[in-house]
């Protein structure tokens, strides 16, 4: 005897049926990387407009950036994965959040001059929070 969900079972009818266990399919997961890089690429560049136009957020407008841009990019990639929330789609929507501040610090360092190493160092915070808040929306 095995305890199941429903109470206790012998272990054929504990067993679960292949169509049970779901688990991200890899067109799905194709998709969803497309996504996630691809809205991630996005919201880098507008983040990167928006803060080579006010020079610098500060501190509570890089948190607030962060939390943005990472429940964006972590709603897209679950759209994209089929309302699939595992741990696989988090780090696929982290990931699509570090690319949109890889992109935001080359255009300020496009807008600016400069090193991209500089401005990614100097938006760390808003990146962790970023792919914090991403990977919690889609996992």
């Amino acid at each position: 005897m095995v305890q199941a969900a429903v109470g206790i079972k012998c272990r054929d009818c504990a067993r679960l049926p292949r169509s049970a266990r779901v688990t991200l399919r890899p067109d799905r997961a194709g998709r969803a990387i497309v996504v996630s890089l691809g809205s991630g690429a996005g919201l880098g560049v507008v983040l990167g407009l928006v803060t080579a136009q006010t020079l610098l957020f500060g501190l509570l407008g890089t948190l607030v950036a962060g939390v943005l841009v990472g429940m964006g990019v972590g709603r897209s990639t679950l759209w994209a994965s089929g309302y699939f929330r595992s741990s696989a789609t988090g780090w696929i929507a982290s990931a699509g959040a570090v690319v949109a501040y890889i992109v935001a610090a080359g255009v300020v360092a496009a807008t600016f001059g400069g090193s991209v190493r500089f401005y990614l160092v100097a938006e760390t915070l808003g990146l962790l929070v970023a792919a914090f808040f991403a990977h919690r929306e889609a996992s």
